[in-house]
C-alpha cells in the first residue's frame, strides 16, 4: 500500500510538470501571435487621408518663369476638383508657370508653360524656313529628325556685260539642326510631361498626327542663337535645301578654319579687358549681325575694337579713325 501511494505521488508530480510545460508553450505562442501585428503596425507610418478630391495647390507664391520645386507644392482636399487640376505633385514639380500663381491657388494645366517652347534647350531659337518637295527631301522629313541646311546663291551682278559666266554658289550653311515641326506635324509630347489630372477632370492625351496629304510649306528648326542671322539672310537672298542626316552623327564643320564674314555692327572702341571676351558670346555675336556679302564668300575680319592707327604715305600721313579717313600732309601725329 505504501508503494502504491509513493508511485501515485511521483506520477502526479511528473504530470504536473508536463502540464506546466504545455501551458507555458501555449502562452508563449499566443503572445507572439498577438505581438506580431503590433510590431508591423508600428513600422508603417499612418496614412493622412485627404477629405475630398486631392488637388495640388501652391504652398508658396510661384513667380512666372521660374521652375516649380516640390517644397512649393502641397495636396489639399476639395469638394470638386477644378478643371485641369492635378492630384500628384510629381506631375507639377519641375514645370514652369506662365503667370504668377498666389499661395493656396490650385495648379491647372493652363497656368503652366507647354508647347514647342518647352522643347527647346537654353541657347536655341525656333525658326521657320520655307520648304517644298525638293527642299524637304521629298517630304520625308519628320519632327525629331536632324538636318543640314545648304544654301544656293545666284549673284545678279554676274549677268553684266563682260561677266556673263555663271558664278552660282552652293555651300553648307548650318549643320546638325533639330526639326521641331514639319508642316502641320509637331514633336510628340510624352504622356508623363502632360501630367496626371485630378480625379473628375478630363485626362489629357497626346496624339501624333498622321501624314498629311497636303505638302508641307514650312519646317521649324531649332537654331543656336548665334546662327539665326545666317539662316535669315539665307532665306531672304537664296534658296535653302534640307539634307537629312543620321541622328547619331554629330560631326560639325570648324568655322575657325575659314575667314569670317563681316559683322554689321562694330564694337565700341573703348572696350578693353574682360569685356573683349564678352564679344564672343552667342548673344552678342547675333546682335552684331552678319553682312549679306559674307554669304557670297566676301570675308571680313571678325569684330574687334576699333583702334586709332596711322599709315605713313608719300604725301604725308593718312589717319584712320573708325570709318573716317583724312590726309594731313606733313603731320605725323597719330
Amino acid at each position: 500500500m505504501q508503494k502504491i501511494t509513493r508511485f501515485a505521488a511521483i506520477f502526479l508530480v511528473v504530470l504536473a510538470f508536463i502540464l506546466a510545460i504545455v501551458a507555458f508553450s501555449l502562452g508563449r505562442h499566443n503572445t507572439q501571435r498577438v505581438a506580431t501585428p503590433l510590431v508591423t503596425h508600428t513600422n508603417v507610418a499612418p496614412a493622412q487621408p485627404v477629405n475630398g478630391t486631392p488637388v495640388v495647390v501652391a504652398s508658396d507664391e510661384l513667380p512666372a518663369g521660374q521652375v516649380i520645386s516640390f517644397a512649393s507644392l502641397r495636396v489639399v482636399g476639395e469638394a470638386q476638383a477644378p478643371q485641369g487640376s492635378f492630384s500628384d505633385v510629381d506631375a507639377v514639380a519641375g514645370r514652369m508657370p506662365l503667370v504668377g500663381i498666389p499661395a493656396g491657388a490650385p495648379i491647372t494645366v493652363d497656368l503652366l508653360a507647354h508647347g514647342m517652347s518647352m522643347q527647346l534647350i537654353p541657347g536655341e531659337r525656333a525658326l521657320a524656313v520655307p520648304v517644298d518637295e525638293v527642299a524637304g527631301v521629298g517630304n520625308r522629313v519628320a519632327p525629331g529628325d536632324y538636318v543640314d541646311v545648304f544654301l544656293s546663291l545666284k549673284n545678279p551682278q554676274n549677268t553684266t556685260p563682260g561677266n556673263e559666266h555663271d558664278r552660282s554658289q552652293t555651300r553648307l550653311l548650318l549643320s546638325h539642326l533639330r526639326v521641331m515641326a514639319y508642316g502641320d506635324r509637331n514633336l510628340p509630347v510624352p504622356a508623363s510631361s502632360v501630367g496626371k489630372p485630378a480625379s473628375g477632370t478630363a485626362q489629357q492625351t497626346t496624339t501624333v498626327r498622321p501624314d498629311n496629304t497636303e505638302p508641307a510649306r514650312t519646317a521649324v528648326l531649332a537654331v543656336p542663337i548665334a546662327d539665326v542671322d545666317k539662316l535669315l539672310l539665307g532665306i531672304q537672298n537664296g534658296k535653302l535645301t534640307l539634307a537629312l542626316r543620321y541622328p547619331g552623327d554629330d560631326s560639325q564643320p570648324d568655322s575657325k578654319l575659314f575667314p569670317q564674314p563681316p559683322a554689321v555692327l562694330s564694337p565700341m572702341a573703348s572696350i578693353a579687358g574682360e569685356k573683349l571676351q564678352q564679344l564672343q558670346s552667342p548673344d552678342n555675336d547675333a546682335f552684331a549681325g552678319i553682312d549679306g556679302s559674307g554669304l557670297a564668300g566676301q570675308a571680313g575680319s571678325p569684330p574687334h575694337p576699333i583702334a586709332h592707327r596711322h599709315i605713313e604715305i608719300a604725301s604725308g600721313v593718312e589717319i584712320i579713325r573708325g570709318a573716317q579717313r583724312g590726309d594731313n600732309a606733313g603731320s605725323h601725329s597719330p
